[in-house]
């Protein structure tokens, strides 16, 4: 499993062979009223808290009962706080929840479409957030294509495409669109570095894409996978809402399911942080 469950705050350490190991997840998972308990992305919330705390907003108790360890449909271990569905998802409330329940990570499956490429709650209250933008069709999770390249939100983006690769066995494509300057051997040692986070899982293939931008490569080969996992932006907020980023094409152009993953350990300017609660929904 992916974590055990410790008191107190999540402890990360870094193995031998140089991945960090781990750590005890609290997952705070939003979603519609009208999204069944079972949806695909819900089971991967379930399974990221696995040993660790399961908080969702839920409207009734029948939801309630599907989403304890016993009942649903992953193999995972948690436990479960369920709190009435607010009207709204508001960041005021989100901060409440966050500190209540010390969550790590936000899970947000809501059908919305970010102006920042997801993840303003992760601004205002400095956990992990993953934005889920529903593509055309969501059948069968059986494959992820996984942009990757150097940057603070990538150790966060292979952990979330570990565990869904982990929850519905999907085959994972590490995917580089390389620079005119870079060599065969920093290639490597990217991938080297993002098969590493995978453990023990093996369902997986690394793709060098030489040539064109990253954003129309990327939108391009999305449409042979279920879901394209990506980081978020790594310019700050103020160059990303002004002038776009390859994550917010990715997410506007791509037809297939868009998996954004924003670190919250990552340092954020005091204009950044502003702009993200700004663009957050307010009551």
């Amino acid at each position: 499993m992916l974590s055990r469950l410790t008191e107190g705050k999540s402890s990360k350490g870094t193995s031998s062979d140089g991945w960090r190991e781990a750590s005890v997840e609290r997952v705070l998972c939003l979603f519609d009223a009208e999204v069944s308990v079972d949806n695909q992305f819900v089971q991967v919330a379930a399974t990221l808290a696995d040993g660790g705390r399961f908080v969702v907003p839920v409207g009734n108790t029948t939801a309630a009962q599907a989403l304890k360890p016993e009942s649903a449909d992953v193999s995972a271990e948690y436990e479960t706080r369920f709190l009435e569905r607010p009207a709204t998802i508001t960041t005021e409330w989100v901060q409440d929840v966050v500190n209540r329940f010390d969550i790590t990570t936000i899970f947000d499956i809501r059908d919305h479409r970010s102006a920042l490429g997801g993840g303003e709650f992760a601004l205002a209250t400095e956990s992990n957030h993953v934005t889920v933008t529903p593509g055309n069709e969501i059948g069968n999770l059986s494959s992820c294509l996984v942009p990757v390249a150097r940057g603070p939100h990538l150790e966060t983006t292979l952990n979330i495409a570990r565990v869904i690769g982990e929850t519905h066995d999907a085959w994972i494509d590490f995917f580089h669109v390389v620079d005119n300057d870079e060599s065969r051997s920093e290639t490597d040692a990217l991938f080297e570095y993002c098969t590493n986070h995978l453990g023990d899982f093996d369902e997986f293939d690394t793709w060098r894409y030489e040539g064109g931008s990253p954003a129309q490569a990327i939108v391009d080969q999305s449409s042979y996978y279920d879901a394209t996992v990506i980081a978020a932006p790594q310019k700050s907020r103020l160059r990303e809402f002004v002038d776009g980023s390859t994550t917010e094409v990715v997410q506007s152009l791509c037809e297939n399911t868009v998996v954004t993953v924003r670190s919250g350990d990552v340092d954020a300017s005091r204009l950044d942080r502003w702009l993200g609660e700004l663009l957050a929904p307010k009551n």
